[in-house]
This record gives structure tokens, C-alpha cells and sequence, in this order.
């Protein structure tokens, strides 16, 4: 028994690298989820809020003095008939929220329009709930009195009469209509359709799931060194170049196959389950295109992973915790939203964010190509540079081995 527990220790040692990364990998991912996660019970996360209402409503005061009383909710005042204006500034980002009382005195509650909330589509659900219940909260809070003085107006031998009966009519309309109405826009500032928690959800795991391509590919490259089919090849006189090339086709089709799949899932497969269907905004082609750059970054990654490890364990490990690391600081597990501000600015070095900005903009913002090209650029120089830096470590082995 002795023996063959130093016998399992002896060959652990021997792999201190794939032991490093037990250790290391959930360390790191403890700390990026808890850093990430520190912030996540506000919401409101600094949010920028304009109320526009006429000034001349003592509700509109009301509602901007409760609201600065929230944490981290600035409120700025914009008159009614300046909305449009408002518009503009909330698609250039001066302004997260808009939030609109078209009511311009205080009528009775058969004659009161909702209070609008009005957003870009990409805004994150959770916030606008939270403001949305504020406002209902605040809105109640003096709305209701101001029936319940009129009802105590009427006299007790008129309770029967017909003004009463009116009044309680007013607050169980009042009570069961949408005090609060929302309104997405896109940045042509066209209104468009809520997204869904599948418009957001989808495009975060499709790419997830295509960075994995690093698995497969990195088992075919361990098993060449293992079995030295490098050196066959290299005798066959077959170019590093074109041995490259002809690994990384079949994978890139795969990853183009999964795109589709994913797409084809959320679209067709999803409505039978009972859920809402992934719906594609734009034209076709600005998706292919960017499925293209986030394969060839999946690929060199998988790639120069591939030539480095040792053994298909090494690569799983070592490519594995490199995708979880990449997919929790680019907000793929926990939406960049909800991060601080410091480490919403350290997501960006994750090509994951990149992608995942570039699919919301299409898809939720309804950008077109030119929009997202500092997503699609950032994506193709970072295939560049790990394929290079791939090709070339390739290109070492093989010769080495041939010697």
C-alpha cells in the first residue's frame, strides 16, 4: 500500500505543470468571480437617468428628489417638449435611462397617461426593473393620497352616490393598468421590439462554445508528437505552412458549423420548449462576417495552446482554464454590466468581450459592419498574432524533429 503511494506521488512530479494549473486556475477564477461579483447587488451601478417632464408638475420634482436620494443614480431635468433632444443624447450615451411623464398637470387618475421608460435595446434588464419599481414605489406614493383626499371630500350620506362610486371605479383602473411603459430603441433611434433574455444569452454561449475547438485540435497535434507522425510528414517533404492550413480548415468548418447550429437551435428548437426564439436583426452577412474573426481568434488560440502542451492532458488543462479565465473576464458568465468600473475595464483584454460586443451591437443595438469594426479588427489582429506566433513554434518542432 506504501509503496504504491509513493509510486503515485513520483508520477504525479512528473507532471508539475498540469498540477500547477489544479492550483493556479481555480485560484484565479475564485478572484476574477469575486471581484466580479462584488457589485452585483447595485444595480444601478452609477446609472446616468434624465427625467423629462413639464416643470410645472409638482410630480416631476417629486420623482427627481427621491431618485438622487438612490445610490449611485445621477438625475439630470429635461423639459417635455425637448424629448426628442433627450432621445439623441441617450443613443450618444449621455444617458443610460430616459424616463418620461407626458402628464403636464395633476388630473384626475381616469386621465393620467403611463410614465415611460425609455431605453437602448442592449440596456441590461435587471437595472431597468430595479428603476421601474422605484418609480412605482414613488409614483403610488403620491398618486393614491391624492385620490383618497378626493374620496374623503364626498360627503358620508353621498357615499352611495354616483361620485363615489366613480372614484373607486378610478382606483381599480388605476390599480390594474401599467403605471410605467417601456420603449427600446436602436441607434437610428427606431423603436424595436424588447429583447429577450435569449437575444442576450445565445450569442455568450455560442462563442463560449467555439473557443472549445481548442480540445479536438489539441488532442490531433499531442497525438502527432506522441506517435512522430511529424517526422513522416516532414520526410514526405510536406511545407509547416501547408500542414497548418490543412489542420486549421476542417476546424474552422466546425466552427462554422456550430455558429449555425447555435443559431439554428435558438431560432427553431427554443419556441417548442416554450421559450421565446432567437430572432437575427440585420443582414445575414454581418454575422458571417463576424463568425469568421471569432473562429480564426478561437483557432490561434487552440493553435499556439496545441504546440506548447506536452500531452492532450496538458492542452485540456492548460487550453480549458485559459477558456474559462477568458469567458469570466469577458462577460460571458457574468454580464460586464454588473462588474466595477476597473474590472469592466479589464474585460477588455478578453477576446471573448471583443466578440460578445460585436454580436449585442448587431444584434440588440442593430449597428451596422462599420460600427463594429474595432470589435472585428481587435478579433483578426489577435487570430494574427497567436497564429504567427503558433506557426512559428510549429515550424521549430518540426525541423528539430527531423534532426
Amino acid at each position: 500500500m506504501i509503496a504504491a503511494i509513493i509510486k503515485e506521488f513520483h508520477l504525479l512530479s512528473r507532471d508539475l505543470h498540469g498540477i500547477a494549473v489544479l492550483f493556479l486556475m481555480p485560484m484565479i477564477f475564485m478572484l476574477i468571480m469575486s471581484v466580479a461579483l462584488s457589485q452585483s447587488d447595485d444595480v444601478n451601478q452609477n446609472s446616468k437617468i434624465a427625467l423629462v417632464g413639464d416643470a410645472s408638475n409638482p410630480i416631476n420634482l417629486l420623482l427627481i428628489d427621491e431618485l438622487k436620494n438612490q445610490n449611485n443614480i445621477h438625475v439630470d431635468s429635461i423639459e417635455l417638449i425637448d424629448q426628442d433632444a433627450a432621445k439623441v443624447q441617450l443613443i450618444q450615451n449621455h444617458y443610460d435611462i430616459l424616463v418620461i411623464n407626458p402628464n403636464t398637470t395633476i388630473t384626475d387618475l381616469t386621465h393620467d397617461a403611463p410614465l415611460q421608460l425609455v431605453s437602448l435595446a442592449g440596456t441590461d434588464a435587471l437595472r431597468l426593473l430595479n428603476l421601474e419599481a422605484i418609480l412605482q414605489k414613488i409614483y403610488l406614493q403620491y398618486r393614491l393620497p391624492y385620490l383618497l383626499t378626493q374620496q374623503n371630500s364626498v360627503p358620508e350620506h353621498q357615499y352611495n352616490t354616483t361620485q363615489n362610486i366613480i372614484l373607486e371605479q378610478q382606483l381599480a383602473n388605476f390599480l390594474t393598468t401599467n403605471i410605467i411603459v417601456e420603449e427600446f430603441l436602436n441607434t437610428n433611434g427606431l423603436v424595436v421590439v424588447k429583447p429577450s433574455s435569449v437575444q442576450q444569452s445565445v450569442p455568450a454561449w455560442l462563442i463560449f462554445g467555439m473557443f472549445f475547438i481548442m480540445i479536438p485540435l489539441s488532442n490531433v497535434m499531442t497525438c502527432e508528437k506522441q506517435t512522430n507522425t511529424i517526422i513522416r510528414l516532414k520526410l514526405a517533404k510536406a511545407s509547416a505552412t501547408r500542414l497548418l492550413f490543412a489542420k486549421l480548415i476542417p476546424y474552422f468548418i466546425i466552427n462554422q458549423l456550430q455558429f449555425l447550429g447555435m443559431i439554428l437551435l435558438g431560432i427553431y428548437v427554443l419556441p417548442l420548449v416554450g421559450i421565446a426564439g432567437f430572432v437575427l436583426q440585420g443582414p445575414y452577412w454581418f454575422y458571417m462576417m463576424l463568425s469568421i474573426a471569432i473562429s480564426l481568434s478561437a483557432l490561434g488560440y487552440a493553435l499556439l495552446v496545441s504546440v506548447l502542451a506536452k500531452s492532450a492532458e496538458h492542452a485540456v488543462v492548460l487550453g480549458g482554464g485559459g477558456n474559462i479565465l477568458m469567458a469570466a473576464l469577458g462577460g460571458i458568465m457574468v454580464p460586464s454590466y454588473m462588474m466595477p468600473e476597473t474590472m469592466q475595464t479589464i474585460s477588455l483584454i478578453s477576446p471573448m468581450s471583443w466578440a460578445l460586443t460585436g454580436f449585442h451591437n448587431l444584434l440588440l443595438n442593430q449597428y451596422n459592419f462599420t460600427q463594429i469594426l474595432p470589435q472585428w479588427l481587435s478579433l483578426i489582429c489577435f487570430a494574427c498574432i497567436f497564429l504567427s506566433l503558433a506557426s512559428a513554434i510549429y515550424y521549430r518542432q518540426l525541423n528539430k524533429r527531423y534532426i
